[in-house]
């Protein structure tokens, strides 16, 4: 096989993501019937997840294509399967929920998500900045869209807009941080950087380093860089609000892994940007929890929950490989994603039908839920004490685990006590959905709320997520072996 055939053989996932947002999108402008979108969508997703994991023998350290510009190594086949696994079951939980959602060109919708999602696997797999920045702006510009797509909602376009105005901002940041280190090292790929870094004493660099970073803790949504976070997640589609959750939060993570730890891996380097990550990461885990006590709708509450674990995340960057930080953050995202995915699932299941509510995901909205959908009530307490680190949500108490283990390896000790710390905080205000399901009677308002309808996808993918937390917590071993050797690859 030659080389241009086994390149595009090796980003086969990508191209058939590709192929089915063209498809999706010019069959639908020629077609006059009505045709199952979502459908052709999943069997797209589906073909590209087999496809990943296809992929996964031919993976190893240091290998890359199209002359170096996407690494072919485990580190990109792992959030390959896992960006690309968590969009099918964000595209199955909101089955059949798009027009109650305010989505009106389902179409169009189907086609941004594709396009968002090679984006976000782009900015994964590159191993030269400029790549990365087009990975950025091809996941940042059809998100913008998506975080709209609810047309005849004006909350949808407010979020569009913050988004759009905010996400500009932070990749000027990022790109700016690229031409500096561009003049510096007259390159742009990350193993050339980190080889010309060494031999450069210039405040510069360090100048560059916090400008990229800046732009790829705003992704993350964490501390100053939060703020768009919970007015996006409120006013978005509740779909695209657990994309960006788990997709472009995985996505953000894994970039900003690559970057740091690899054009940046010397004692000096680190020093320089361990010590900005620390106060973010204790600045994050602290506002996310406490804010989040105070919210009453269940998508603001989610988001400061997510700042708040994107918190414990960064706690991870403080450890390196040799103290275990990265198959921690790796275990974490996987246990993050099922959580928060199944979450965001429940929430969109009792909310559509009344999405044009202001109040459509009110606490009240759960009260009496046990009752009336014990089901998905239970799954529901099940995925937020996963969330909270508490049994049976044994995979959310184990990912904080591995975190916190790393890090007092590390030596960060007094940071790890203040995790733990504002975890058992994060208690009140999970626990308090639970008390709300099972012990807070229905008031006449509430009973006049239809009892939540599960379609066959939609019901799958949430006992597919309880599964999985369900199994993460008891065997944890196997992913957290692979992580292991994963973040060795790298």
């Amino acid at each position: 096989m030659g080389s241009l055939e086994h390149d595009v053989m090796t980003i086969l996932p990508m191209l058939i993501l590709a192929a089915g947002a063209l498809i999706i999108l010019l069959y639908d402008v020629f077609s006059k019937d009505e045709w199952p979108r979502g459908l052709v969508t999943g069997t797209f997703l589906v073909i590209a997840l087999f496809s990943a994991s296809g992929g996964i023998e031919g993976a190893a350290p240091g290998n890359t294509v199209f002359g170096g510009l996407l690494a072919f190594d485990p580190f990109t086949s792992f959030f390959s399967l896992l960006l690309i696994g968590a969009s099918t079951l964000v595209l199955l939980l909101s089955e059949g929920k798009l027009k109650e959602e305010g989505i009106t060109a389902p179409a169009e919708y189907y086609s941004l998500y594709l396009m968002s999602l090679i984006g976000a696997v782009i900015f994964v797999a590159a191993t030269e900045l400029i790549t990365l920045f087009l990975g950025l702006e091809i996941m940042s510009m059809a998100l913008y869209c998506l975080c709209g797509s609810a047309r005849e909602l004006r909350r949808s376009a407010e979020s569009s807009m913050k988004y759009f105005f905010l996400g500009s901002f932070s990749s000027a940041f990022l790109l700016y941080g690229i031409a500096l280190l561009y003049g510096l090292t007259g390159s742009t790929n990350i193993s050339e950087i980190a080889q010309a870094l060494p031999s450069i004493e210039s405040a510069i660099v360090s100048i560059a380093l916090g400008l990229m970073l800046v732009g790829f803790v705003f992704k993350v949504g964490v501390f100053p860089f939060h703020f768009w976070a919970p007015d996006v997640y409120q006013g978005a589609p509740t779909p695209v609000t657990a994309f960006m959750a788990s997709v472009i939060k995985a996505s953000a993570v894994g970039a900003m892994m690559r970057v740091l730890w690899t054009a940046f891996p010397t004692e000096d380097f680190f020093a320089v940007w361990s010590g900005a990550v620390w106060v973010i990461a204790l600045l994050t885990m602290v506002f996310g929890n406490i804010v989040a006590l105070r919210q009453r709708t269940m998508k603001r509450m989610l988001a400061y929950s997510s700042i708040a674990h994107a918190g414990y995340i960064m706690v991870g960057f403080l450890a390196p490989s040799e103290f275990g930080g990265g198959a921690a953050i790796l275990f974490y995202l996987v246990s993050y994603t099922v959580m928060t995915l199944g979450a965001f699932g429940v929430v969109l299941a009792v909310s559509a039908n009344n999405s044009d509510d202001e109040a459509s995901d009110d606490i009240t909205r759960f009260n009496g839920l046990g009752r009336k959908s014990p089901y998905l009530a239970g799954l529901m307490t099940l995925f937020l004490l996963s969330l909270a680190g508490l049994p049976p949500g044994l995979a959310g108490l184990l990912g904080k685990f591995y975190v916190f283990s790393a890090a007092i390896r590390a030596d960060f000790v007094g940071l790890s006590i203040v995790g733990v710390l504002c975890s058992a905080i994060s208690c009140y205000y999970y626990l308090r959905v639970v008390v709300a399901m099972y012990f807070v009677p229905e008031s006449a308002e509430d009973e006049t709320v239809k009892t939540p309808v599960l379609g066959i996808g939609t019901f799958g993918a949430l006992t597919l997520c309880g599964v999985l937390v369900v199994a993460l917590g008891l065997f944890p071993a196997p992913l957290h072996e692979t992580a292991v050797r994963i973040v060795a690859a790298l």
